[in-house]
């Protein structure tokens, strides 16, 4: 037997016949020939066997990494869709260091004041069909226009309602009526708050602002930001001129039935 002796291996190549070293016996046909080769052709078989398993399952195992794979990838917003909107939009990009309308919104409270928060929240309801208020929304409980189809609200639109009144909120003596419109106006205030809150939040502004001093009324030195880089904004003027296009009221929308919980 070869690895008890000194004598070197012979191995014979797949397909062919073995070959017996017998120095004792004839090159003849033997038992002993047979069963050596019917060995050698199981053993083929084994290896055949056992490398065709091997390689359906390293197929198997890679397909299911790659299918994990992608499925995490979309988990972590890789290809995640953008909320559906009829609405045409578009973006571009702007500086937001000089905003060219800050001043109709700052300041104490004015006529003007009033009237660029009226203009900016016009179109705030609009009418649409039911395609047109998506997929996912029940169709059945939503309210519905006195002309046909539906009424809705964008989102941009009740953060900017938010706006306003946390403006308000600042100065309750000026005005007192809308005050005295809620019932509980801490909680409003509260509530908008938090909208703003997760807003903010949800469309994260990650580009990087620069630092620089600045001498307050005070004649104090305070670190203030500075937005040196573009940013890319939804076009808004389109997107209000659809809106108010499609503008509707609170007397265009049909009352709550007697079902309502």
């Amino acid at each position: 037997m070869p690895f008890l002796t000194d004598e070197k291996c012979q191995y014979s190549k797949l397909g062919s016949e073995p070959r017996v070293h017998d120095k004792g016996l004839n090159h003849g046909s033997s038992p002993t020939d047979s069963s050596v080769r019917e060995e050698l052709v199981w053993r083929r078989r084994f290896f055949v066997l056992l490398i065709s398993s091997l390689s359906v399952t390293i197929l198997l195992t890679g397909g299911s990494v790659r299918l994990l794979y992608s499925h995490s990838s979309l988990s972590m917003g890789c290809e995640l869709a953008r909320p559906y909107t009829p609405a045409p939009v578009r973006h571009i990009t702007r500086s937001l260091r000089h905003a060219p309308d800050a001043h109709k919104f700052s300041g104490d409270p004015r006529p003007e004041l009033d009237e660029a928060w009226h203009e900016t929240l016009s179109g705030t309801l609009f009418r649409l069909s039911p395609d047109e208020l998506g997929p996912d929304v029940n169709y059945t409980n939503s309210i519905r226009h006195k002309e046909g189809g539906l009424v809705g609200v964008m989102g941009v639109s009740h953060n900017l309602h938010c706006v306003k009144r946390v403006y308000q909120y600042i100065h309750p003596d000026y005005y007192s009526d809308v005050a005295a419109s809620y019932g509980d106006w801490d909680a409003h205030l509260e509530h908008c708050l938090e909208v703003l809150r997760q807003a903010v939040l949800c469309a994260a502004d990650t580009s990087v602002y620069a630092l620089q001093w600045k001498l307050t009324d005070k004649e104090e030195a305070k670190p203030i930001v500075v937005p040196y880089q573009p940013s890319v904004c939804v076009d808004w003027d389109p997107l209000h001129a659809w809106m108010r296009g499609r503008e509707s009221q609170l007397e265009d929308l049909v009352g709550p039935s007697e079902s309502i919980q």
